[in-house]
């Protein structure tokens, strides 16, 4: 287990020394769509400090990190304010996302495909969400039928993350089982298409609140996947699909917390530079108050992503509490914002400011990964199960 200390302060050197002079350098818009030439070389130099995959055993050049310290580094990442932090660790199509996954991979699938991501010279996305299918994840209607060694995929999925960066999909489809005229859900791993090779086509992109073009559809037009491209056992798709849920869950809190403290950075700042009336606006008590409940509640959120962490850690369930987690966090993060869009005042009301583009972006997080309104359902579920 690598030292978390030396780990992050490694970190931050890359950050504030090298990808943020990168970014100011190449003039990376983070409300454009970013080139792959950047994602490449994010990933290439994260991969060649040991950050890219750190999660993954040593046998594939991991470092075995946990998930605690996967969050503390995904939390100074998010608090950094970087255009290209979600691929250092490998979170958006890389490693990271297949980590966990790995066990269901045969070998013959590793050396093809996981191999090229862990190498940072391919990446993935994970495809579930559908225009009908969200939150019901049961009712997805993109199909598999299959066709000798072969099966056809069609349909369509929607707000698939890094997909306009993936090299190819872990595809969950509706298998139609002729002999039972029956269905079954079954994960599927399918390549881009290309000149001569079948595969899944990129649609339109998909542009949220925030700006950022890093989601986009993915096209089935009758695909043609072999069938040793089943990733897993056919009619257990679904499972695959859910069997990071409480882990995804809960650490997408760190993201959510690494942008709540940047947006308190930068309304401390504001409040000790900022004058009015002769006097620093950190001065007055009403900003004051501001800062301190912007404090606590992240305070609150951090200490309970933590203990939900270091249960997932040790294996314990923690189903409800993996909610909790997302949907406190998440709206933390909210009122952090708002907060701190009033500490700016006018100044923060500007497009293209730094506050005004993270107001924006923390209101998707009450959306993404599962609604509060779902994880609120999920708890008391729990709650009146005991």
């Amino acid at each position: 287990m690598p030292d978390l200390y030396n780990l992050k302060n490694d970190l931050n050197r890359f950050i504030y020394d090298e990808l943020l002079p990168y970014e100011e350098e190449h003039e990376i818009d983070p409300e454009q769509r970013i080139p792959m030439q950047h994602i490449k070389w994010v990933r290439k130099r994260a991969k060649e400090l040991g950050f890219y995959g750190i999660n993954l055993p040593k046998e594939l050049n991991g470092q075995e990190l946990n998930l605690k310290g996967v969050c503390m580094l995904k939390e100074e990442l998010a608090r950094s304010g970087a255009v290209l932090w979600g691929h250092v660790l490998g979170e958006l199509g890389g490693p990271l996302r297949i980590g966990k996954m790995l066990e269901v991979f045969t070998s013959e699938q590793i050396e093809k495909y996981a191999m090229p991501v862990i190498n940072a010279d391919a990446g993935c996305c994970f495809a579930l969400s559908e225009p009908g299918a969200g939150s019901d994840a049961r009712a997805i209607q993109t199909t598999a039928v299959k066709d000798g060694d072969e099966y056809i995929l069609s349909g369509k999925k929607h707000f698939i993350s890094a997909s306009p960066y993936a090299d190819w999909a872990i595809v969950i489809a509706k298998e139609k089982v002729i002999e039972s005229n029956d269905d079954q859900i079954t994960a599927f791993i399918v390549e881009k298409k290309t000149e001569d090779k079948s595969g899944f086509e990129l649609g339109k992109m998909q542009v949220p609140i925030s700006g950022e073009q890093s989601t986009a559809e993915l096209l089935f037009n009758e695909c043609r996947v072999p069938s040793s491209n089943i990733l897993g056992e056919p009619g257990k798709g679904l499972l695959l699909g859910i069997s990071r849920i409480n882990e995804n869950r809960a650490s997408w809190g760190a993201t959510y917390l690494g942008v709540s403290q940047r947006l308190l950075d930068l309304s401390i700042n504001h409040a000790k530079e900022r004058s009015q009336f002769g006097r620093a606006i950190g001065q007055f008590q009403a900003i004051q108050h501001m800062l301190a409940d912007m404090a606590t509640e992240i305070y609150a959120a951090r200490c309970m992503l933590y203990d939900v962490i270091n249960k997932i850690d040790r294996n314990e369930d923690v189903k409800a509490e993996a909610s909790m987690v997302k949907v406190f966090a998440s709206e933390t993060s909210n009122r952090v914002a708002d907060k701190a869009l009033q500490i700016f005042g006018g100044k923060g009301l500007m497009k293209g400011h730094p506050v005004e583009r993270l107001y924006r972006s923390v209101r998707m997080f009450r959306i993404l990964t599962g609604t509060s309104e779902i994880q609120r359902n999920t708890i008391a579920k729990k709650l009146l199960m005991d």
